[in-house]
């Protein structure tokens, strides 16, 4: 499974993971001013897969729901990222490895990552920390230095803007890299057409040329020596010579038919029972499959859903309550690790932390009794617990009295949390 974690608009990464440098001198990734139709690998596949999921997603640009999978492999993907970017020996040690895995794992919710049970979330983090653990046991002390990690670049070619990510380039020298990617889905049978993406667009890429040439000083054209496909949850690899040029161009062909259908706002659906049953627009989708048969309409609505709304209400009830109670937790942590500042900002949102003393008197007769001992009840005005806070604070008042009236008080503090995003307006 190829990472979701970085999407086809993901800042390029550099040598080591560190940013490329800025400036006229260095190269960055195409602009795109011509209209070129952007196009990748994940596109063709979601392309030839159902033509109208693909307007739905890319067109229409309706998002999908949160796949777990997704989450769990992005985290890997985070922890192997965070082991090789390094610019030198020592590489991280496997405690390190293992709390970059957790710190990633942890900013987002259960239900953010796309699980419904939180039990089933906790079980893949388990599973993730067994996994890089052989992961670290299988190459310690074999660890090299990569060329590149996370490497993004657009290449225009035939009138496409073609965007690849690779996890990981090393560099064999006289120009020759080999592309490794990692998988944490299902053991399956690995088929080389991505890596075909990836051969063409490395070959073609000036961007690549010129990052050999700076770092290796080798001035022969980049050339692909090999493919690596790395799964990481039997530590398996499967390795794949360069492609021919035959090969290439069987390949190209496709890659060219799908965008020309694209291009012909061709978005016929191709219904099926795999692909339809899982697909998150079979609701917007007229040939959508939910056991009535490919093709059939949508049944009719039932005159009473009331069942059904008692069941939604429920579960965003319990949707609702699962949040509420990451809130209180997340706020009580920004307030604890603030020490009283006024306000803490992330990269996206900012706080102001306004904070306020709340006042409670537990025994009402005795408060009673303090106020008509001083004739202050008719200032009281009738016994509110703003007045009667205003009192006890009141240099007017006898300190006898105020003093009395504390012994009756409880004193706390509450927090209020204004958000805005950086930029914008508070919410």
């Amino acid at each position: 499974m190829k990472k979701p974690r970085k999407s086809e608009d993901a800042a390029e990464q550099g040598l080591f993971g560190a940013a490329l440098p800025v400036g006229p001198s260095a190269p960055g990734p195409a602009k795109n001013p011509k209209g070129l139709l952007a196009f990748s690998y994940s596109k063709m596949s979601l392309y030839e897969e159902c033509p109208l999921k693909y307007k739905f997603k890319y067109v229409d640009k309706i998002k999908e729901e949160p796949k777990y999978y997704f989450a769990f492999g992005s985290s890997i993907h985070s922890a192997l990222e965070f082991l090789y970017a390094v610019k030198a020996p020592p590489f991280p040690g496997l405690d390190e490895l293992l709390e970059a895995f957790k710190k990633d794992w942890g900013l987002k919710s259960y239900l953010e990552k796309g699980y419904k049970d939180p039990l089933r979330e906790e079980e893949d983090y388990r599973k993730g920390l067994e996994m890089l653990k052989n992961y670290y046991r299988r190459h310690d002390g074999k660890f090299k230095l990569p060329f590149l990690l996370e490497y993004s670049t657009d290449v225009e070619v035939d009138g496409l803007l073609v965007r690849i990510i690779a996890d990981k380039i090393e560099y064999l020298g006289n120009g020759e890299i080999v592309l490794v990617d990692y998988k944490t889905g299902k053991d399956v049978k690995r088929q080389p057409s991505q890596l075909y993406m990836y051969q063409k667009i490395c070959e073609l890429d000036p961007r690549l040329r010129e990052r050999v040439r700076s770092v290796y000083g080798d001035q022969a054209p980049v050339r692909i020596g090999g493919m690596l496909y790395y799964h990481v949850p039997t530590l398996k690899e499967y390795h794949f010579d360069r492609a021919g040029d035959a090969e290439i161009g069987v390949f190209w062909e496709r890659v060219l038919e799908a965008a020309g259908k694209i291009r012909a706002l061709k978005y016929e659906p191709t219904p099926g029972e795999r692909q339809c049953l899982w697909c998150d627009y079979k609701k917007l989708c007229p040939h959508y499959y939910g056991g009535r048969g490919l093709g059939a309409p949508p049944p009719p609505a039932a005159a009473d859903p009331v069942e059904e709304l008692v069941d939604r209400y429920g579960h965003l009830q319990e949707k609702m309550a699962a949040l509420s109670a990451q809130i209180d937790e997340v706020k009580a942590r920004i307030i604890s690790l603030a020490e009283g500042a006024s306000g803490a900002a992330g990269k996206t949102y900012a706080l102001e932390i306004r904070r306020a003393e709340k006042w409670e008197f537990g025994n009402r007769e005795a408060v009673i009794g303090v106020l008509n001992e001083f004739d202050l009840y008719q200032k009281a005005l009738g016994l509110t617990l703003k007045n009667i806070v205003m009192l006890m604070n009141d240099p007017a008042v006898p300190e006898p009295a105020r003093e009395k009236l504390r012994l009756h008080a409880r004193r706390s503090h509450v927090f209020d949390l204004h958000l805005k995003k950086n930029g914008g307006t508070p919410s």
